[in-house]
């Protein structure tokens, strides 16, 4: 495989020790690979100004005004996208990350890649499903992990997802079907469809023709595995075999990189390592309290 360039898009609002860190493990782990010939980082943010007051390490950040929850992440998703359009038009590979959402196995994602090159596929993501409920046309695709081939997507305008304009269009819709929220996940997956339409010049394509051009990540679905009380999906939040963490809790990514013994140089790496009180990860983040381990 030829080498290629690399850009990641992490995209937050509170959890700014968790963007840090990301940056981080991208910046040494990544870089020392040597698999990939260039890697640039955009930090897409829409957080208070106090939380992240200036820019760290990536080598692009974006700051929008915040919105609800949903649209939030579609519009950094958007802005950072477009930004990586603008400003590395050299980019082969785009990998769209939550800032909670690490990659600790570059060789992995290497190998996705490859496949990705050879068989001409588009994206890469996994159904954001159940053990019972995994189709992602009903579910969606993970937006927190994908793989995207960034100059196809430009080409075929799978991006921007427009959130806000799809919602307002279809409001009445969703309230006629009950449907509560738009999801992102859904949102994505249709205009992935969308590109595919525009790639192939026709208003439909079968679907099982645009499962084909996609790397289903297996090893990572179904990503929940059940559906709480509450009603919420409980999520899996380690996934070993792709050095994936997702953990909200940081104590818990804490004891896996210990355990692993994965060293980085990064200063907000080495303080969660070394710090018992955990109290001051992600500041602002109010509902998440992180007591002494």
């Amino acid at each position: 495989m030829m080498k290629c360039n690399l850009g990641f898009l992490i995209y937050t609002y509170n959890r700014v020790d968790d963007a840090r860190i990301n940056m981080e493990i991208i910046k040494d782990a990544w870089v020392k690979s040597k698999l990939f010939s260039d890697i640039k980082i955009i930090h897409a943010y829409n957080g208070k100004k106090a939380w992240y007051p200036k820019k760290y390490i990536e080598d692009d950040l974006v700051v929008i005004k915040n919105s609800w929850h949903f649209q939030g992440a579609a519009d950094l998703i958007d802005t950072g996208v477009t930004r990586f359009y603008k400003k590395y038009k050299n980019i082969d590979y785009l990998i769209v990350l939550a800032a909670d959402t690490w990659l600790i196995k570059p060789k992995y994602v290497y190998n996705i890649i490859q496949k990705m090159q050879q068989e001409k596929l588009h994206l890469a993501t996994c159904a954001w499903g159940l053990p019972q409920r995994n189709d992602i046309a009903d579910v969606g695709m993970a937006v927190d992990f994908c793989i995207i081939d960034a100059k196809w997507a430009k080409k075929y305008k799978m991006f921007p997802v427009n959130y806000q304009k799809f919602y307002k269009k279809y409001a009445d819709l969703f309230l006629y079907i009950r449907a509560g929220n738009l999801m992102l996940e859904k949102l994505l997956y249709a205009k992935y469809l969308q590109a595919i339409n525009k790639q192939e010049k026709t208003n439909f394509v079968a679907r099982k023709f645009a499962l084909n051009k996609m790397y289903i990540l297996k090893d990572r679905e179904p990503v929940h595995n059940r559906v709480a009380k509450d009603g919420l999906w409980s999520r899996k939040m380690y996934w070993p075999k792709m050095g994936l963490l997702t953990h909200h809790d940081p104590k818990e990514k804490k004891f896996i990189l210990k355990k692993l013994a994965i060293i980085c140089k990064g200063v907000s790496f080495n303080k969660l390592i070394t710090q018992k009180d955990l109290s001051y990860y992600n500041k602002g983040v109010a509902r998440m309290q992180y007591n002494k381990n």
